[in-house]
């Protein structure tokens, strides 16, 4: 297979006026110098411009049951080919996957796969679907939303595993592709996302409510965190705010 580029161009970017460019992926917004990375360590500046350094290279796959992704009403008893690459923008405390989304080698990358490559191998393994997971597709954006291009030309749909945390443009590109989405939403209070995630919770919730305004199915996560996100009155809260804007 052609060995896929070091370094894929982007468009979600700002220059700025101090020399730094703003990644513009994500709320986290990283202004970065020659060289440097994005938290994510997947999005880097180089040059005048910022890069996708994982395109076209997995951190592996794996044909599983829809349900384990977990989609308990998308597609039940089908297979889903699963993948990922490296990288996330949180930075969560207690991350399961932590050895893939927070990988500083590119060792990890072990498997080249085109676009297109990936959408004849689900077909070739029977799979209903493609997933992308193990790591959060909204930092290796560009070779996602080609994926699951490639993947609907093929007759596919197309899954993602995500924790939302994504600016209002690039979410769009990404998930008006995607059929259906797990969104990892980890707990309901700006503390928690704070200090145990890195990150801000508004912005998962307005993900969660552009993906069901636009007809994406959606189903949500919450992995409880004892003494973290347990409380009664957090999962109350977190239990109503679903039920009242999701439907």
């Amino acid at each position: 297979m052609e060995q896929p580029p070091a370094s894929f161009p982007t468009r979600w970017w700002t220059r700025l006026d101090d020399g730094r460019i703003r990644c513009d992926v994500c709320p986290r917004e990283c202004s970065l110098r020659e060289g440097q990375r994005g938290l994510c360590f997947v999005r880097a500046r180089e040059g005048d411009q910022i890069v996708l350094t994982t395109y076209g290279r997995s951190s592996g796959f794996c044909v599983d049951p829809i349900e384990k992704k977990p989609l308990n009403h998308f597609l039940p008893g089908t297979s889903v080919l699963s993948f990922g690459t490296a990288g996330c923008n949180l930075a969560c405390r207690f991350c399961q996957n932590w050895d893939i989304s927070k990988s500083r080698s590119t060792d990890t990358l072990a498997d080249a796969a085109s676009p297109e490559g990936i959408a004849a191998a689900a077909l070739a393994q029977g799979c209903a679907s493609v997933a992308f997971t193990y790591n959060d597709p909204v930092v290796f954006l560009e070779y996602a939303a080609d994926t699951a291009d490639a993947c609907h030309a093929a007759g596919l749909r197309t899954v993602a595993v995500s924790a939302g945390y994504v600016h209002e443009g690039p979410r769009a590109e990404l998930f008006s592709r995607i059929d259906a989405a797990n969104i990892d939403l980890k707990g309901f209070t700006e503390d928690f996302y704070r200090h145990v995630c890195g990150g801000h919770l508004q912005p998962v919730l307005d993900t969660l409510e552009w993906l069901v305004a636009n007809g994406v199915w959606v189903e949500v996560t919450t992995l409880v965190v004892p003494g973290h996100n347990d409380s009664d009155a957090e999962l109350t809260q977190l239990s109503s705010w679903v039920a009242d804007h999701l439907g």
